[in-house]
């Protein structure tokens, strides 16, 4: 059992004697407590101060009552209790005042802090961050905090109620655990679903002039989307990847005639099939065609209208225009944003404007490393930024943006730190960084995502520690296939052995004699036996 400081709304304190006490805390988290107790003895004080804004005191930090639970046994209930972090009151602050365009990080926390009983520590020096035309405030606390830290791509901590902002929090090298020697088990998980290996990118969109005529105009409109996709029927070659007029495929030059128009688009197939509202026949201007199943589509054309459709056919055909009847797609796709360009809205009004193609400031493509080693290209949803007007700048925030890695966790069981294991002290906090050896003799840097830590030692209790190797080096799997090799190269010395050790004889080797050599034998023998 241990004793827990407990204090109600009304100012009443006690001490709640617990059993399963156990802390969970993740990086980027409001960390949790977690415990049960029975309602008896002098714990039955305790069960009358469970209500509204109840806290709980463990190490120094102040915790707020989340969920109680009592259930019944024959004599008395028994309560699981879980409580979150007290700065979790942020949630309960409500901030309607905004700020846009390029602020401090220092603006925003003000912001955020304003009214509060919460402070704020800035640990390093953080540069400004514009936020465009976006928005940060007029929201509950706890969500200004998430907007801060993907803005600033910072990472906190809390002691009680002070909020401590860092780059990275942690300590680095400061555990080494080696499976069965310091450690009971290690496993992992390797997550390969949301991993991409390239992504496109378009910078701040060029300020338009809108243009007037003094006759009637109209918006960008069917007969000038069809015209302008008809235009490269018989001109552009099929090239498998491409997405240029020097060259593309059906996903390539879709998208091309899509970012002409001002509307994001990115290959493959797969990507674009969710860019819009699943639609059947009869199709409309602009529509996307697709064959095969939704989430495994393999082609893709335009619909010109109802009846006629334009595509990257393939290598023997190139760009081409037929009847939709001649092949007819799986399903269709719309996109809002270009259905909304091709409706044909015409005025006489002298003062109209004519909205030209939305263009930027600059495009890139950034493509992983990983595809020169042979690791095929999977293409990310585009990044569009309201501030970067250069190519290389936005080359870097393609890189940054790009999730190549698949997202690996490590885990192993609590043992006892302690002591010092290994004569290493190793210290547990989120976001320290390590080494960890598995059963293998495989190293591995790792860092402390979160923990969950029992505080008794009732017998039961699983302490864990999960550990996210968040950017996953490719030397890793030319580590595995180095393996692979070393093991085929010994699985088949280790057949060849065997089967010398059998000395096992197949019916192509049985050695023969010649007719000669059987007579010499013959006379060898007889000579022998007659010197008998």
């Amino acid at each position: 059992m241990l004793g827990i400081p407990i204090k109600d709304y009304k100012g009443n304190e006690a001490v709640v004697l617990a059993y399963a006490v156990s802390i969970t805390d993740t990086i980027n988290s409001f960390p949790t407590l977690a415990f049960s107790f029975g309602a008896t003895g002098q714990n039955l004080q305790v069960e009358g101060m469970i209500g509204p804004d109840t806290t709980f005191t463990v190490d120094g930090q102040q915790y707020r009552l989340t969920t109680s639970n009592p259930v019944p046994n024959t004599s008395y209930r028994v309560y699981a209790i879980t409580a979150t972090h007290i700065a979790y009151d942020l949630h309960g602050v409500y901030q309607p005042m905004t700020l846009t365009g390029s602020q401090s990080l220092k603006a925003c926390l003000d912001l955020m802090t304003q009214g509060t009983p919460f402070k704020y520590q800035i640990d390093g020096n953080f540069s400004d961050h514009d936020f465009g035309t976006e928005t940060i405030g007029n929201g509950h606390g706890d969500d200004i905090l998430s907007t801060i830290a993907q803005a600033w791509a910072c990472e906190y901590w809390f002691d009680n109620q002070t909020v401590h902002i860092a780059k990275t929090i942690g300590d680095q090298d400061s555990f080494v655990f080696v499976d069965r020697i310091n450690t009971t088990s290690i496993s992992f998980n390797e997550d390969y679903s949301n991993m991409f290996t390239a992504i496109h990118g378009y910078g701040k969109q060029n300020d338009q002039e809108a243009t007037s005529d003094d006759g009637t105009v109209t918006t960008t409109n069917t007969s000038d989307f069809i015209n302008y996709a008809k235009s490269f029927v018989g001109k552009v070659p099929y090239l498998w990847g491409g997405s240029s007029t020097s060259g593309w495929d059906c996903s390539g030059f879709v998208a091309y005639v899509y970012n002409h128009y001002g509307v994001a688009m990115q290959q493959p197939t797969t990507n674009e099939e969710y860019q819009g509202s699943v639609v059947g026949p009869p199709y409309q201007t602009g529509d996307m065609l697709f064959w095969g199943a939704r989430g495994s589509t393999y082609h893709v054309a335009l619909a010109l209208d109802s009846n006629t459709l334009v595509m990257a056919a393939n290598e023997q055909r190139g760009t081409v225009i037929q009847p939709i009847s001649a092949w007819p797609p799986d399903f269709g796709v719309r996109n809002s944003s270009m259905n909304a360009k091709l409706q044909d809205t015409a005025t006489s009004d002298s003062n109209a404007t004519t909205n030209l193609p939305v263009t930027y400031t600059c495009e890139a493509d950034y493509i992983s490393p990983l595809v020169d080693k042979g690791v095929s290209k999977r293409w990310d949803s585009p990044f569009t930024s309201d501030t970067i007007t250069d190519e290389a700048t936005l080359k870097d925030a393609l890189k940054a943006k790009l999730h190549d890695y698949p997202d690996v966790q490590y885990t192993m069981s609590w043992v006892n730190f302690k002591g010092k294991a290994l004569g290493f002290n190793n210290s547990i906090k989120v976001g320290n960084t390590g080494w960890i050896r598995d059963r293998y003799g495989t190293d591995v840097s790792v860092r402390i995502q979160s923990y969950t830590k029992y505080l008794d030692n009732m017998v039961g209790n699983n302490s864990t520690i999960t550990f996210g190797n968040k950017i996953f080096s490719s030397s890793i799997w030319d580590t595995r296939a180095q393996q692979l090799a070393d093991a085929q190269s010994l699985i088949k010395q280790e057949i060849q052995r065997m089967a010398a050790r059998q000395n096992i004889v197949r019916s192509n080797d049985v050695p023969t004699l010649t007719e000669k050599e059987v007579a010499n034998l013959e006379q060898y023998v007889g000579s022998n036996d007659q010197a008998k």
